[in-house]
């Protein structure tokens, strides 16, 4: 439906008939629906990850209300635009460092490297040409040759790790996989019950040794006092 609307231009006619307080708290509903699904599909483990996802859509959504005439911060812009593919892509290199997939994240840190050196995110606009790769003056910091140098960065680290984790390295633990994951919530709840079991149990069992050695102590007092009593 949205690909029809779209190639055929009704985008406009919608607009124009429903007003946009009619259609905002439907979309609001529909998000909000798709989050849920989203993080129910999603293991406990991955959820930081699907939480940086969300950064870039709110980073579009304060830039389009952020007041005209005003120029808003360079870096709040820099995560704003392509707010889509920095969030697919900030998402998938933190599900792949979380799992430990370091080969997954130098692929996708060399994705994000690609899409910077044209543009295509963290930029207003997409330039093949290279006109303003360096960005403007004084701001090289979030120019796409500043955000590519950063994405190869990360490339070389994530390889590096990676080669380390096939070398058998003790110091890179293996990825983790989905056998690996998460427990569902009774079987944490019945070995956080059998942790208190055992720490009560531990107590339990040093607390006749700290009795014994209290009565002990009181044997050797009263002895200590008969011995003064008879000397006197």
């Amino acid at each position: 439906v949205f690909c029809i609307l779209a190639a055929t231009g009704l985008f406009a006619l919608v607009n124009a008939v429903l007003p946009p307080y009619a259609i905002s708290p439907i979309v609001l509903f529909v998000g909000l629906a798709i989050n849920q699904d989203a993080f129910g599909c999603t293991p406990e483990r991955q959820y930081p990850a699907a939480i940086i996802g969300l950064f870039p859509p709110i980073a579009d959504w304060i830039l389009s209300e952020w007041p005209k005439g005003e120029e808003p911060p360079r870096a709040l812009a820099c995560i704003a635009h392509g707010a889509l593919l920095v969030g697919v892509l900030w998402t998938a290199l933190g599900v792949c460092i979380i799992t430990r997939q370091f080969k997954g994240a130098a692929m996708w840190s060399l994705i994000g490297a690609v899409m910077s050196v044209f543009g295509l995110i963290h930029q207003e606009k997409v330039d093949f040409s290279f006109k303003t790769f360096t960005g403007k003056p004084g701001e090289f910091g979030t120019s796409a040759c500043s955000l590519t140098i950063g994405y190869l960065t990360l490339f070389v680290a994530f390889g590096a790790i990676a080669l380390c984790q096939r070398a058998r390295c003790s110091r890179v633990p293996p990825p983790i996989t989905d056998a690996d994951d998460e427990l569902p919530a009774e079987d944490v709840g019945r070995k956080i019950s059998r942790m208190r079991t055992q720490t009560l149990t531990g107590n339990l069992e040093a607390e006749p040794l700290d009795s014994g050695t209290d009565a002990e102590e009181a044997d050797g007092f009263s002895n200590d006092s008969s011995d003064a009593a008879a000397a006197d």
